[in-house]
């Protein structure tokens, strides 16, 4: 066994979460530091001609890629791997006892990750966060536009982005990969792809160590805090829906990282610590509540239908004023348009319960779990709305468009308001998931060398 310690107990407390020039910076800081230990990488340019840089650590047997940013809102990841990078270019002992290169990408999506920076500067509050809301639409997300060839498929459009990491992952064999995504809602899923039962209770402790709970959530659980990530094959799920007939299948551009690399090489393993920004304490209450799991997955799917509703009004109205052509009026035209087209999902595929679940009565922990994240979930949405029409109004000055603008914040703010008259919000300290993310990614490192063949 590795003893962390000396990595652990020294991450530092944030009260935001660092900008791209600020992690860059940083980067080239430590690479100056120690030369013969980190060396600086230029990856390519972004869309916008933006380097992307990695940071190379260490010279160990096993190869370990690890991103941040996988989605442009999620932005932890920046200072995960700021701190992840000094500490092993600083401690040579557990460094060397890894025996893991490391190839750490801040930001992945930097021209993306930019237009949330008024979130990440902080407050660090659900309202600022829609306020500012931008999502790379899936069909230019990086960590979904890896080449994948198999049967009606012949995928090969990747974005720069994703260039940039086909620059690490085409050099060398990537036997573990992170992509460091976040919830928004919770505590802590473990995302992995198929069951290890050797490394489920490291992570739990890695978790534990930090105060992060695990997350009470239905779906397909392995183990407390560790769930089944069907999302990182969704190339393989078109191909699944296609096979059994299904004609209104999800466009997609590509594959996830993982598929990717698994083609390269088939030993390799992926673990998605999955944190959230917010949290209600009852999420710790494992007490039966007056509620089914039913009522609340009921009490879910009529929030989002109304927010749906609401949105594509919005939509059909402003999109005959809608003359200028921006990042949030894509990202909001592809949101709109599964509401329209109705067909399967096989980039993030939903639950599917037995029936016999809807009749249990749910835990206050679950109760919560479920309504408050449609209950805040439909916030983000509705503010990628906000920002399109607010991007309009900016280039255009369109009088309607303002008029929907205002009834767009209106809607969201009242959201808000039932948000904080309903949930205790409490933010994760930084450090608590910061802190648990890079355990748990030291452990994942070590399990993985067990499946290398």
């Amino acid at each position: 066994m590795i003893d962390f310690s000396d990595i652990l107990d020294n991450v530092p407390h944030w009260d935001r979460f660092m900008t791209v020039d600020e992690q860059n910076q940083a980067s080239r800081e430590l690479a100056e530091e120690y030369p013969g230990k980190v060396e600086l990488l230029d990856l390519g340019k972004s869309t916008l001609g933006e380097t992307i840089h990695g940071l190379k650590v260490g010279d160990g047997k096993y190869n370990a890629l690890i991103h941040g940013f996988p989605n442009s809102e999620e932005p932890y990841g920046g200072n995960h791997l700021t701190y992840f990078s000094r500490a092993l270019a600083e401690n040579d002992d557990i460094r060397e006892a890894l025996d893991y290169t490391w190839y750490l990408i801040k930001c992945s999506d930097p021209d993306a990750a930019r237009r949330n920076e008024g979130f990440q500067k902080g407050p660090l509050t659900p309202l600022n966060f829609s306020e500012n809301y931008y999502r790379t639409p899936h069909s230019i997300t990086p960590d979904g536009c890896f080449p994948f060839r198999y049967g009606p498929l012949d995928l090969n459009q990747p974005t720069a982005e994703t260039k940039a990491l086909m620059s690490v992952t085409d050099r060398v064999k990537i036997n573990f990969v992170s992509s460091l995504h976040m919830m928004k809602w919770g505590g802590i899923s473990f995302m992995v792809p198929h069951p290890c039962t050797g490394l489920y209770a490291d992570l739990q402790n890695a978790a534990k160590l930090f105060n992060v709970f695990p997350r009470k959530r239905p779906g397909t659980m392995l183990a407390p805090g560790i769930m089944h990530a069907a999302y990182v094959q969704p190339a393989r799920n078109w191909v699944k829906h296609y096979a059994a007939g299904n004609t209104n299948i999800e466009p997609i551009e590509g594959c996830d990282i993982y598929e990717y690399v698994q083609v390269l090489n088939p030993n390799a393993f992926i673990l998605i610590p999955e944190c959230c920004l917010w949290y209600e304490p009852r999420m710790l209450d494992d007490r039966e509540s007056e509620s089914t799991l039913g009522d609340s997955l009921n009490y879910a799917n009529e929030v989002t239908n109304e927010t749906n509703n609401f949105r594509l009004r919005i939509w059909n109205e402003a999109l005959p004023h809608l003359k200028t052509e921006t990042p949030w009026k894509k990202m909001v035209a592809e949101n709109i348009e599964p509401l329209v087209a109705k067909y399967t999902n096989v980039s993030n595929p939903p639950f599917k319960f037995n029936p016999k679940v809807h009749v249990r009565k749910a835990t206050v922990a679950e109760k919560i779990g479920i309504e408050g994240h449609d209950d805040i979930y439909r916030m983000f949405s509705l503010g990628g709305m906000y920002k399109m029409l607010d991007e309009e109004v900016k280039a255009s000055g369109n009088s309607k468009i303002e008029e929907l603008k205002d009834e767009t914040h209106a809607k969201l703010v009242e959201y808000d308001k039932f948000l904080h008259e309903n949930y205790e919000i409490v933010n994760t300290p930084i450090r608590n998931l910061v802190g648990m993310s890079i355990g748990a990614l030291m452990h994942a490192s070590q399990y993985t060398k067990t499946l290398d063949r």
